[in-house]
């Protein structure tokens, strides 16, 4: 079964919540028919915060623009203080440094995530395929698949 243990400093994870890297891109069918039109694919390592409030996997709008993601139509989205309707993406997320399954294809919001240090919030889309443990006490996260 994939897993993976984070850890962090108590401090930092009360200021930061759970955190993880991930690499984001094209989802791999529009890859694998794309390159050998010459089409390129850049993938981004972004921080992404691992946020059980939210329904949806969101990213800064940047990060669709680089990694150029195709838009697949609009989403509406309700947050804390605000709402809005922000552009819905085609999305392959994978876990770097861990064995955890790459989520492909996955849906994606463009939705500036302002005051955080992350790019990236993980939403229960992601999180319905896993298992996650939050220790506060020993400020460890564990994910299993």
């Amino acid at each position: 079964m994939p897993s993976v243990r984070l850890s962090w400093a108590p401090a930092a994870l009360l200021k930061d919540g759970p955190w993880i890297y991930i690499n984001i891109s094209a989802p791999e069918f529009e890859i694998s028919e794309g390159r050998p039109l010459g089409l390129e694919f850049p993938q981004l390592t972004i921080k992404a915060l691992i946020d059980t409030g939210a329904s949806v996997t969101v990213v800064n709008p940047e990060v669709a623009r680089t990694c150029k993601l195709r838009q697949t139509g609009v989403a509406q989205i309700v947050a804390a203080g605000s709402s809005g309707t922000y552009a819905e993406h085609a999305a392959g997320i994978s876990f770097p440094g861990t064995d955890l399954r790459r989520a492909d294809p996955i849906r994606v919001i463009a939705c500036s995530i302002v005051r955080q240090p992350v790019s990236c919030l993980i939403g229960r889309d992601i999180l319905q395929a896993w298992r996650f443990t939050y220790d506060g006490p020993a400020a460890q996260v564990e994910i299993s698949q």
